[in-house]
C-alpha cells in the first residue's frame, strides 16, 4: 500500500437521516483534508431500525401477509427517498441517487419475491415441514434480504460525499469473505456467517486498494459478507462493528474508528452514575471483559481481528467530532485500580456440590460442557474445587441448566457414582471492576468490599483475575452497589458546600 490507511466507521443513529447523513460526510471531508490523518476508507451500517424493518418485512413474507408486507416496503422506500432530499443539494445528483436508490429496491423486491416462492414451495409439499426446517431453508433469502439496509446506506454516503466535492464511490460488491460449510442458519439475520481472512484480503486488495490508490474514498457495508459460491451471508449482531475491523485488519489500517452517538468509553453507565467519566485509553483486555459484563462499548468479537496486529480502535462521536473519543489498544493507561465499573444484571448462580470431599477435579469440565449443551456459557465462574463448583449464567437459562444437570450427573459413567445436588439462586447480579493489574495493587480489592459493606450491601461470592474483581450481589441492590463501587474505586462525589456569606444572601432575599 502507497498510503496509510484508516477506516472509519459509521454506525445506524450517524446514518439515521439525510441531515445526519450529511453531518458523517463533512467528518469524512475534514479527515481527508487534514494532512496529519490518515486516507479514509468508510464502512456503514444501515439507517437506524432499518434492518429490523427489513427482517419485519421477510417474517411478514413468510407467514402470507401481503398487506403488511407491502405497508413495511413503502414506509422503507419512503424513509430513504426522504434522506436522498436532504442529504444530496445538487439536483441532477439527487436525481442520479432517487435513480439508483429505485433499482435497489426492485432488486430488494426480487430477493422478497425468491423467499415468497420458497416459502410457497414448502407449504404446498405433501409432508408436513417443521417450522425449524423451513427456518433453515429460507435463511439464504432472509440473509439476503436483511443485507439491503446497508447497500442502501452506501448508495445515499457515497452520492452525499460526491455532492460536497469529494471523490468518492459507493462499492456495491460484498467485500468480506465468509465460511459456508460452517455458517449456521440462525434469527433473526438468516445466515451468521466468520470471515476467511486470506480470502477477505484478497477481495480488500481486488475492490477497495486500487479506488485508494486512485485517491478515491471507498464506502462499503459493514454487516454483511458472501460466501465463495455467492450466498449472502451475515456477520450477526454487532456485526457492522466486527466487519470494520475485519477490513482494516485486511488493509493493514493505522486505525480503526467507531463513530456511533456516545463520547466513547465511560468509567460507569452515565444513567446510573452522573459522574461517570470518558476513559481516554483501554486495553484490548479491559474493553473486551467490560463488554462481556454488559457494558455497551466495543463488543468483543470486534477486536479479535486486530488485536493481534495492534491496531488500535476508536470509539468516537459523530454528533460531537471535536472529541477524540476512546482508544481501545494494547495497553491502558490504568496500571492498577479500577478504569471502569459495570454491572451484569438478571443473573442466577448455579451451586453443584458432590458429598465425596475428595472428588474429581475433572467434573467442572463435565459441568462446563453440560451447561454449553444447554446452550449457556457462565458469566462468571466464582469457585472451584473437586467437589464444589459455582457459577454464574443468565437467569432466563438457570431452569434448564439445573434439569440438565440433575438428569446427566444421576446418569451411569459420571465420576466415582458420587451423589450430585445441584442448586440454583436466582436474582442476582454481578459487578464487575475492571482495571489492568486491579489485584496489583493489594488495597483495590479490599476497598471494593469495603465499599460494599459500608452501605451494608451483601456479597453473595466473588471471583476475580488481573483484570479485576467480581462481586455477586442481590439484582435490587446491584444500582446502588454499582454508584458506591464507583464512588470508592473511581471518582468520589464532591458535595456541594456553600460559602456562609452565600447561604445569608440567599436566606435575606
Amino acid at each position: 500500500m502507497k498510503f496509510h490507511v484508516q477506516v472509519l466507521k459509521f454506525g445506524g443513529t450517524s446514518v439515521g437521516s439525510g441531515e445526519r447523513i450529511r453531518r458523517v460526510v463533512n467528518i469524512i471531508a475534514h479527515t481527508l483534508n487534514d494532512p496529519a490523518q490518515a486516507f479514509p476508507v468508510v464502512i456503514v451500517s444501515a439507517m437506524s431500525k432499518v434492518t429490523d424493518q427489513l427482517l419485519r418485512i421477510a417474517a411478514h413474507v413468510s407467514n402470507g401477509e401481503q398487506e403488511a408486507y407491502e405497508q413495511e416496503l413503502t414506509a422503507l422506500k419512503q424513509r430513504h427517498l426522504d434522506a436522498a432530499e436532504k442529504a444530496v443539494h445538487n439536483p441532477h445528483r439527487r436525481s442520479a441517487l432517487r435513480q439508483d436508490l429505485e433499482t435497489a429496491f426492485t432488486l430488494l423486491e426480487q430477493d422478497v419475491a425468491r423467499l415468497r416462492s420458497k416459502v410457497g414451495a414448502q407449504c404446498v409439499s405433501p409432508n408436513v415441514v417443521e417450522r425449524n426446517e423451513l427456518r433453515i431453508t429460507c435463511a439464504p433469502y432472509i440473509a439476503a434480504i436483511a443485507a439491503w439496509g446497508e447497500r442502501l446506506s452506501v448508495l445515499l454516503v457515497a452520492a452525499c460525499a460526491v455532492d460536497i466535492g469529494l471523490q468518492a464511490v459507493p462499492v456495491r460488491e460484498e467485500v468480506i469473505i465468509t465460511d459456508h460449510l460452517n455458517a449456521e442458519p440462525a434469527q433473526p439475520y438468516g445466515i451468521d456467517a466468520d470471515p476467511l481472512s486470506e480470502e477477505t484480503r484478497a477481495n480488500v486488495q481486488a475492490l477497495i486498494s486500487p479506488l485508494i490508490e486512485q485517491r478515491v474514498v471507498p464506502v462499503a457495508a459493514g454487516f454483511i459478507g458472501r460466501t465463495t459460491t455467492g450466498c449472502v451471508t451475515t456477520l450477526g449482531r454487532n456485526g457492522s462493528d466486527y466487519s470494520a475491523t475485519v477490513i482494516g485488519a485486511a488493509l493493514d489500517c493505522v486505525e480503526v474508528c467507531i463513530y456511533s452517538d456516545v463520547d466513547g468509553v465511560l468509567t460507569a453507565d452515565p444513567r446510573l452514575v452522573v459522574n461517570a467519566r470518558l476513559l481516554t485509553q483501554l486495553s484490548y483486555a479491559e474493553a473486551a471483559r467490560l463488554s462481556w459484563f454488559g457494558a455497551k462499548v466495543l463488543h468483543p468479537r470486534t477486536l479479535i481481528p486486530i488485536a493481534h496486529r495492534n491496531i488500535p480502535v476508536r470509539v468516537r462521536n459523530t454528533f460531537r467530532p471535536g472529541n477524540r473519543g476512546t482508544a481501545v489498544g494494547p495497553e491502558g493507561s490504568q496500571k492498577s485500580g479500577a478504569a471502569a465499573i459495570t454491572v451484569h444484571r438478571h443473573l442466577a448462580l448455579i451451586t453443584v456440590e458432590s458429598t465425596d470431599l475428595f472428588g474429581v477435579p475433572e467434573s467442572a469440565g463435565q459441568v462446563f460442557a453440560l451447561a454449553a449443551r444447554a446452550g449457556a456459557a457462565p458469566v462468571a465462574i466464582c469457585s472451584s474445587s473437586g467437589h464444589h463448583l459455582s457459577f454464574v449464567v443468565e437467569e432466563q437459562a438457570a431452569e434448564s441448566i439445573v434439569a440438565l444437570l440433575q438428569r446427566e450427573m444421576d446418569a451411569p459413567g459420571f465420576p466415582r457414582q458420587q451423589t450430585w445436588h445441584v442448586r440454583s439462586r436466582s436474582g442476582l447480579a454481578a459487578c464487575a471492576c475492571i482495571g489492568s493489574g486491579f489485584t496489583v495493587d493489594p488495597m483495590s480489592p479490599a476497598r471494593a468490599i469495603t465499599a460494599l459493606a459500608r452501605e451494608r450491601i451483601p456479597v453473595i461470592t466473588q471471583g476475580a483475575s488481573e483484570l479485576g474483581i467480581t462481586l455477586i450481589v442481590e439484582d435490587v441492590d446491584s444500582e446502588r452497589a454499582l454508584r458506591c463501587l464507583h464512588r470508592d474505586l473511581i471518582a468520589p462525589v464532591i458535595p456541594l458546600v456553600r460559602h456562609p456569606v452565600e447561604e445569608k444572601r440567599r436566606e435575606a432575599l
